[in-house]
């Protein structure tokens, strides 16, 4: 059962463990300590084109195509580069909880390279950190200060975008110990906020609202920072900040008693997500979740890399999937982050779920003709060179990381009593078979 509880372990909090990763004389508990110890935060890095805003209304239309290219091609190649680095062990954890926040501030940012990889770097800084410092960080970020138009929050001409989502979706929650009024309060106390032609954070004096403004029944001449500390020391930010991990990690279907008990942890903490993270997983009831949450079109991709070591070579190959799937990375359909849960699975979606493991690992050789829109969708996208599915795999090297696993428990998360008298046979079709049923899609 152990072993069983430790893949349980890898899968959520770092995509996928194979059977040699794992030491079955160690306790659980030990597993999840090496897990947090052996962590590293390793910032992605790529050459940036030149993003001078002054210089751009300068530029010809061309030029400025040009240059919006350029940035769309470092981007593309930012979410290769994150995708494989969410496959390093040594750094799988703490980019599952980048991921985390990725869809929790979410934040377009697939134009602008230079936004892009000051945001997501942010996020994987403080992903297992501290909540007080990711919210300052992200809340003074040149990538949140354009998206939910900070710069244009202006004294006697607030703009309530940030301050709306900075309550309703960063902290407390819908309509959670605020009402309209203390919206526009808000958006007062952050007027001033914005950066500069560098991209840093600049707060303009001129441009702020020194006035006195009542904000949670409290009255003052409060400024930007004042508003955070009021919303962290409310338990309900705590509350909140719990309930959507839980439904990142656990499963969609929250238990109150559970949620109340790790928001004490975290609120007694003084936000530290690497304590949440621990209570959460020592807890009994996150290892009889096992198999109800739907794998994200990431999660997907990362677990199936991990499982047969694939290079994933081709940037675009690897955007194209996620646009197929419904999640690419950097451009989240609103400020709401992606739905997730079932939202990931329609009929289409499954279909090419049901197939993308054999068309990636055998050349497509599944009989079965399961969606024939995304069929031509695919073919179309090879015939022109998009998309090449095709991974050398290792299948020496997957059977000796294999050697002393059982598929079943190896691949899939539910608890399926067919399974073990379905799939009996150690060979490559038992595994292309497993990875193409409706329980792999589960986590």
């Amino acid at each position: 059962m152990e072993i069983n509880q430790k893949y349980h372990l890898h899968n959520r909090a770092s995509f996928f463990v194979h059977r040699d990763e794992l030491d079955e004389k160690s306790s659980l508990e030990a597993e999840i300590e090496n897990l947090f110890n052996r962590q590293q935060v390793q910032l992605l890095t790529t050459d940036l084109p030149e993003w001078n805003p002054e210089k751009m209304k300068e530029m010809s239309d061309k030029e400025k195509d040009e240059l919006r290219k350029k940035n769309q091609e470092v981007v593309l190649q930012l979410g290769h580069t994150w995708i494989r680095q969410m496959m390093n062990p040594q750094t799988g954890f703490n980019e599952k909880m980048t991921l985390f926040w990725h869809g929790h501030f979410a934040c377009r940012t697939i134009q602008n390279a230079y936004l892009t990889l000051e945001m997501n770097n942010l996020l994987r800084t403080h992903a297992l950190g501290n909540f007080r410092d990711l919210l300052y960080a992200v809340s003074k970020s040149a990538a949140m200060i354009q998206y939910l138009h900070l710069q244009q929050n202006r004294k006697a001409q607030p703009n309530e975008d940030f301050a709306r989502e900075l309550c309703e979706l960063f902290t407390l929650g819908r309509d959670v110990d605020y009402a309209e009024s203390d919206v526009t309060e808000i958006a007062r106390a952050f007027t001033g906020w914005g950066s500069d032609k560098s991209g840093k954070f600049f707060f303009n004096e001129k441009q702020h609202d020194s006035g006195t403004k009542t904000i949670f029944g409290k009255t003052g001449n409060f400024k930007g920072e004042d508003v955070l500390e009021m919303i962290l020391a409310n338990p309900h930010t705590a509350f909140h900040i719990v309930k959507k991990v839980y439904r990142f990690f656990v499963q969609e279907t929250t238990n109150d008693e559970h949620l109340q008990s790790l928001s004490q942890v975290f609120y007694e903490s003084d936000y530290d997500i690497k304590t949440l993270m621990k209570a959460l997983f020592a807890a009994d009831w996150f290892y009889e979740s096992k198999g109800k949450l739907i794998k994200s079109p990431v999660e997907f991709m990362v677990g199936l890399g991990k499982l047969f070591d694939l290079k994933f070579e081709d940037p675009k190959t690897l955007f194209k999937l996620q646009h197929f799937f419904g999640q690419v990375l950097f451009d989240p359909p609103n400020v709401a982050g992606w739905p997730g849960g079932r939202q990931w699975i329609d009929s289409s979606r499954l279909a090419l779920r049901l197939r993308i493991g054999s068309l990636i690992v055998n050349k497509g050789l599944i009989e079965e003709e399961l969606s024939p829109s995304f069929d031509a969708q695919l073919q179309e996208a090879e015939t022109r060179g998009q998309l090449k599915f095709f991974e050398e795999v290792d299948w020496d090297n997957f059977w000796k990381r294999a050697a002393d696993a059982n598929l079943v428990e190896l691949i899939i998360r539910t608890e399926n009593p067919f399974f073990p008298d379905l799939f009996k046979n150690r060979d490559s079709a038992t595994v292309v078979q497993l990875i193409s049923t409706p329980d792999y899609q589960l986590i």
